[in-house]
């Protein structure tokens, strides 16, 4: 028979704590009556900003304690309405669907292990429990899936598909290199863009709200396709009104891509593509979009370079930049994402080439130029950048949680992390940046941060037996110093 933990963090949310402990044991009665149970509150009594990481780690250490051989870290503002609370091997996410309530919602990307979190006890001492570092709001989830992908524990496997290359490319340091082209290009007509590049590892700039790191872009009102610390690929550009319209993927790998970006003056829609999936599409109104043709120079690896204030220079490798005096049908986009000889001049199918009006190939430079091979002689300056020699799969492997499906009700409250452009807490960025540390480190420092150094005050401890119908469980709330 096994026995359940259930570790929720908790300071300040006196309604939600008497909703939550009122509502669980009942739902577990009716759904799952045959799960023994206790249920842990671990309230943190200090003025030090809320540590969820820690406090769900004392909740554990005081689950083994109680005889529990699996765990749920259970988040006070999710209450459950359908979905298994039965013993796992393996971790799972649970919070995956969600009764929305008026304007309150709550999005899950496929690397979200947060909310509420099934764990064995076994392999939460095997990754040493959360960190213990992360105050404030964000990132100890993000810690957590890195710990299981780096002490191999299961997780589901989903392989993407990647342009595959193998050939020369220019790399870009994320800080002076770039490739100056002469902006030839008009949006009168309509035009489509193809870039094919691979992000660096994420390196923040403390100084600065965001990271966002363009694999090309045109100065001003930056119009821009760009990698950020978001782990997302983003398109937007602007209106002469000063208006923003942008299409932003679901969280993805540093990987290669192959983007295609579509507009279409006429209709007055953009569309995105990444790697043949179309991400979606935007129209914009009556406004036209910035004369953008009034720049001299639009830039592989920056958006901005003369600007002081986030240039948004990109780390990474470029393989190949091309525009179209046209809009790319469907059928074109596809033939370009498959495109295994990776050459668009090859590609006569559907003749889409007779509107290529710059194309640049990194196999082909002379001196500082980059050649262009659409033979309007448009050669971009090569600035800072290194040749470097490049062979990717045809795909890769990302590696997210397992998830149970279960349905959750929402409790309303004010919301941390990264809102209306702004973080809320500036130490929820402070906990993206420490985390991108150990991202590009290869390591989360597992075995001297969790549960093995996990120090606390147990300031008292209250326990209350509770009767549901023909079910008792134990009620502990624990009011600890972290």
């Amino acid at each position: 028979m096994h026995k359940l933990g259930i570790i929720v963090p908790y300071r300040n949310r006196p309604l939600q704590l008497r909703e939550f402990t009122r509502e669980l044991p009942i739902y577990l009665e009716q759904n799952n009556p045959d799960v023994d149970y206790e249920l842990i509150i671990v309230k943190q009594q200090d003025i030090k900003k809320f540590n969820r990481g820690k406090l769900l780690n004392i909740g554990f250490l005081e689950a083994e304690k109680r005889g529990c051989d699996y765990v749920i870290f259970h988040d006070i503002d999710m209450v459950p309405v359908k979905g298994s609370y039965q013993y796992k091997n393996i971790p799972l996410q649970l919070a995956n669907t969600f009764v929305i309530e008026r304007d309150f919602r709550r999005t899950i990307t496929k690397d979200y292990f947060g909310g509420v979190t099934l764990f064995p006890v076994e392999q939460f001492k095997k990754i040493n429990g959360y960190s213990n570092k992360y105050r404030g709001w964000g990132f100890e989830d993000n810690d957590l899936l890195l710990r299981s992908k780096e002490m191999n524990l299961p997780l589901s496997n989903k392989e993407l598909r990647v342009p595959p290359l193998k050939k020369p490319m220019l790399e870009f340091n994320g800080k002076t290199s770039l490739v100056k082209v002469p902006n030839k290009f008009t949006f009168v007509r309509p035009i489509s863009f193809v870039c094919t590049f691979t992000p660096g590892p994420v390196k923040c700039n403390p100084n600065e709200i965001t990271d966002e790191f363009a694999a090309f872009g045109i100065p001003g009102y930056d119009l821009n396709l760009s990698f950020n610390s978001f782990k997302t690929y983003k398109f937007e550009l602007f209106l002469v009104n000063d208006v923003t319209y942008s299409i932003t993927t679901d969280q993805l790998p540093n990987m290669p891509v192959r983007c295609v970006v579509t507009i279409d003056p006429r209709t007055r829609e953009i569309e995105f593509y990444v790697n043949g999936k179309r991400i979606g599409s935007t129209t914009w109104d009556k406004y036209q979009i910035r004369k953008y043709n009034t720049e001299p120079f639009l830039y592989l690896g920056v958006a901005s370079p003369e600007r002081k204030d986030k240039p948004k220079f990109f780390n990474g490798v470029i393989d190949s930049f091309a525009v179209f005096n046209k809009v790319l049908n469907r059928e074109e986009i596809k033939d370009i994402s498959i495109n295994i000889k990776d050459d668009l001049l090859n590609s006569k199918e559907f003749g889409y080439t007779d509107e290529l009006v710059t194309y640049y190939d990194t196999r082909y430079i002379e001196g500082n130029n980059l050649k262009d091979l659409s033979g309007n002689n448009n050669h971009g300056k090569i600035v800072d950048c290194k040749v470097v020699n490049i062979e990717t799969p045809p795909s890769v492997v990302e590696r997210y949680p397992h998830r149970r499906k279960c349905k959750y009700r929402l409790l309303k409250h004010e919301e941390g992390g990264y809102k209306d452009g702004y973080w809320v807490d500036w130490q929820s960025r402070k906990n993206q940046i420490y985390y991108y540390q150990l991202v590009e480190n290869n390591s989360t420092n597992s075995e001297n941060d969790g549960l093995s150094n996990c120090s606390y005050k147990l300031l008292e401890e209250q326990e209350i037996r509770y009767y549901i119908g023909k079910v008792s469980y134990i009620y502990t709330k624990l009011n600890v110093r972290t």
